[in-house]
């Protein structure tokens, strides 16, 4: 996992890992304080989190007819930007509608980066050393974790809604860029190719 190819395949997934998390997290944990910050009632933004959160299986369920239909680079890439559109887009509304469908867009982008990265990092890496270089790459999302939480709260605290957003935003143009630049394609190629 430390020899070329593999090193920055490891590289790039630990990047991802690292700050997909700050994304996934950063909007699924945080959904019900969110539109608090912005000024709906502690019971109404509790109603729109339950409607977000019922999206949540339907990401793993479309992914189920888009995963091998197009490149999964390609897909994490258009997910992570549909994410900065409809989270900063979020951070600015107030209607009822707008808020419960950019959320539904938002948990829906999340989790189809989720199945498709899922996938798409056990492509990188030959057998030999799979199942090590995978549990390497995603415990740093484990350990990103960690902090998101409070990340998330001294942003909202000292910036409000608009800064958390901001700030996944950032997070998701560094997956953008990550997995755009550096990820190798994989769909329709055998294992063994790709791990060459």
């Amino acid at each position: 996992m430390w020899v070329p190819p593999y090193r920055s395949r490891t590289l790039m997934m630990t990047i991802f890992n690292i700050f997909q998390t700050v994304g996934f997290y950063g909007f699924a944990n945080w959904v019900p304080t969110l539109p608090i910050k912005q000024g709906i009632t502690i019971t109404t933004s509790l109603m729109y989190s339950s409607v977000i959160a019922l999206a949540a299986p339907l990401g793993p369920i479309i992914g189920l007819f888009i995963g091998d239909r197009f490149e999964r680079k390609t897909v994490i890439v258009v997910m992570a930007g549909v994410n900065i559109v409809c989270g900063l887009w979020f951070s600015q509304a107030s209607g009822a509608v707008l808020l419960v469908s950019l959320g539904v867009c938002l948990t829906l982008a999340g989790n189809i980066i989720s199945y498709s990265y899922h996938a798409y990092q056990t492509e990188l890496f030959p057998t030999s050393i799979r199942a090590r270089a995978v549990g390497f790459v995603y415990s740093w999302s484990r350990f990103s974790a960690i902090f998101t939480a409070f990340l998330i709260a001294a942003v909202l605290r000292y910036f409000g809604t608009t800064g958390v957003f901001v700030f996944i935003a950032g997070a998701m143009l560094i997956v953008m860029l990550a997995i755009g630049l550096m990820g190798p394609r994989t769909n329709g190629l055998e294992l063994e190719r790709i791990s060459k």
